[in-house]
This record gives structure tokens, sequence and C-alpha cells, in this order.
């Protein structure tokens, strides 16, 4: 009897320490400290990829214009969108077979993708990348590529055009060869 009392007082003390320790402590959460207006700048905190060899260095993305238009759809409601003005620079490369260095963005819940996002900047949120559309090329390939949390280089035909669905401004389809950088 006096040892399941032992292994009871013992146990009561361990959880009453689990409780106290400050690594187990649970903080109050109060809405109001939180800053609707603050806007985080991925590009502010995180230098773009230093892309290497013939890599399109993502700086040439990113002179693409972004324009918001706004209208009012048939119900009245406020409809806006991120449009693109593409500089010269890149429309040159619209079909052209290039080759593109960057961070992966899953769009699958597999680690083979088929369909992804790439851009300069390595991921900083599950369930979206926190750069505008000028930094963002979304990868369709018929070959998976596996995913990776280090930059990879991807080659294929790069598509300047933007989609009013996705609101992509660019794309690289049928993957010619994918590689991870050492």
């Amino acid at each position: 009897m006096k040892e399941k009392f032992l292994n009871l007082r013992f146990l009561i003390i361990a959880f009453l320490t689990f409780l106290n320790h400050n690594a187990f402590a649970f903080e109050k959460f109060n809405l109001n400290d939180i800053d609707p207006y603050e806007n985080i700048i991925v590009e502010d905190m995180f230098e773009p990829l230093k892309v290497t060899g013939d890599a399109l260095p993502w700086q040439l993305f990113s002179e693409t214009k972004e324009i918001e238009d706004c209208t009012v759809d048939k119900d009245g409601f406020d409809y806006c969108l991120v449009k693109p003005i593409y500089d010269e620079n890149i429309k040159k490369y619209n079909g052209e077979t290039v080759t593109i260095m960057g961070y992966m963005f899953p769009l699958e819940e597999s680690e083979k993708q088929k369909k992804f996002l790439m851009g300069p900047y390595p991921l900083s949120c599950p369930f979206h990348y926190h750069v505008g559309p000028s930094q963002v090329i979304e990868i369709k390939s018929d070959n998976p590529v596996d995913f990776s949390f280090d930059p990879i280089t991807i080659k294929g035909k790069l598509k300047v055009k933007y989609n009013k669905e996705t609101g992509s401004f660019f794309y690289l389809e049928f993957a010619l060869n994918s590689y991870w950088i050492k």
C-alpha cells in the first residue's frame, strides 16, 4: 500500500512540476497586440538567391510591373486582380528554353512534384508564398521533381503569359532536366 501511495505522490509531483515549468507554460494571446497594418515583406528580410551559370537572374523577373485592376462584378462586389506590365527584357525569353534556379513551393501533397512554384526566397509560410507574382514562376513538368528545401535548378520552356485564374505571370513548361544544387 505504501508503494502505491509513493507512486501516486510521485505522479502528482511530476504533473505539477510539468505544469509549472516555463517550457510548457501557455502565454495568453491578445488579438489587440496584432497590428493589422504591419506588412512583413520577405524581400526586406532576405537577399534573393544569387543564381549561377546560365540561370536567369530573378531581378529580370522583378522588372515586371504589378498593377491592380479593380472592377465591380454583376452582384455589386469589388473584384481586384494584380496584372503584369512586362518589361521588354523578359518578353524576349517568351517561348525560349531557359534555366531557372530557385526555391520550391509545393502545390501537391507528395514528395515528388509535377506542379509547383519557384521563387528567389526560401519558404516562410506553408500556406502561400510571401512575394508578389513577378517573383514567382509556376512550374509544370511531365517528370516529377523531388521536393527540396534547398535551391534547385530546372530547365524548360518559359511562357511569359498572364493567367487570370491563377494570377501567375510566368510558367516554365515541360521541364527538360532538373538537378540539385550541391
